[in-house]
């Protein structure tokens, strides 16, 4: 049941974010970061599963809950916790946006920003955005084992295609992170990254025994100095160890709970303009498809926004 709600609301959050924007407008109904979809999610689960008191004031739900993670050493924050029929449930978000590329062509520019200047961000950094949804599982797996929660839903909403795309290995090489007896080194040569393996497309399945790699590329731990060298980028990761910091690289991800066999993005059409359309982000074919985003401009500017939501649920 509560899978079906938060697929209501997520319905309702994309309804809002695919609709043109009109010049004229004042004050837009479109959310533009991830806090908006978090209040947003957060009211309409209290209306829609009627969570306050007889004063119609907020009961069982709470935004931010402080879970010490033993895991990661210190403090972590579930987006959304709530009670709901002797359940606690847990919801982590993620909410990546793909704005317009604003040439710099003075005139170009002063137009655009006129133009958009309500418009969403260019968050980019979509190699470590593809870790950080499967990291968000990985975390709500833990909470479920340690009964911090009993079931986990993991909502991942964007307008970025780089999301659903194919993911293939590449050819580019470079330094990458090695575990050597339990220790994160950098590696001797330069070889090919694994951020290939964390695919987010239409259909993918997750891995048969629910267990992935850690991530071996550099930006995933901040590491700097790639175009440098390796002495840099030996100096920056020593540092980090010597400072305790968490390094993603040396913790591999658990999916054991996870209820789902395969990523699904949803809903399966959207609608532009008053029409129905087959939702790019499930199909090869039009996963490139853009939409203009002014009422009365046909310029074709940006993808339409999509969603994904995993189940997770402590097997019996």
């Amino acid at each position: 049941m509560i899978k079906e709600v938060l697929k209501k609301i997520c319905n309702e959050i994309i309804e809002l974010n695919n609709k043109p924007f009109a010049e004229d407008q004042v004050i837009s109904n479109h959310i533009f970061d991830e806090k908006g979809v978090q209040m947003y999610l957060g009211w309409e689960l209290t209306k829609k599963l009627g969570l306050y008191d007889e004063k119609h004031k907020l009961k069982n739900l709470q935004f931010e809950k402080k879970i010490i993670n033993e895991e990661i050493g210190k403090k972590d924050y579930l987006d959304i916790l709530l009670f709901y029929k002797g359940k606690k449930i847990g919801i982590e978000l993620k909410f990546k946006t793909k704005g317009i590329h604003i040439k710099k062509k003075p005139k170009a520019t002063q137009e655009r920003k006129e133009k958009f200047k309500y418009y969403f961000s260019n968050q980019g950094a979509e190699t470590n955005g593809h870790h950080s949804f499967f990291w968000d599982l990985h975390r709500l797996n833990k909470f479920i084992s340690d009964e911090e929660i009993h079931l986990g839903y993991q909502i991942f909403i964007t307008n970025d295609s780089s999301y659903w795309k194919k993911k293939k290995e590449g050819n580019a090489k470079g330094y990458i992170i090695v575990n050597q007896n339990g220790k994160a080194e950098i590696s001797e040569t330069e070889t090919k990254n694994n951020s290939h393996i964390f695919k987010m497309s239409h259909d993918t399945p997750f891995p048969l025994d629910k267990k992935m790699d850690a991530p071996n590329w550099l930006s995933v731990d901040s590491i700097k100095g790639q175009k440098v060298g390796r002495k840099k980028l030996v100096e920056n990761l020593e540092k980090k160890i010597k400072q305790q910091k968490f390094l993603y690289c040396q913790n591999p991800i658990d999916l054991n709970h996870i209820v789902d066999d395969k990523i699904e993005w949803l809903p399966q059409k959207i609608e532009h303009l008053g029409e129905k359309q087959d939702n790019p982000a499930r199909s090869k074919i039009e996963e490139n498809t853009k939409f203009n985003l002014i009422a009365n401009d046909d310029q074709q500017a940006i993808t339409k926004f999509a969603f994904i939501i995993i189940e997770l649920e402590k097997k019996s």
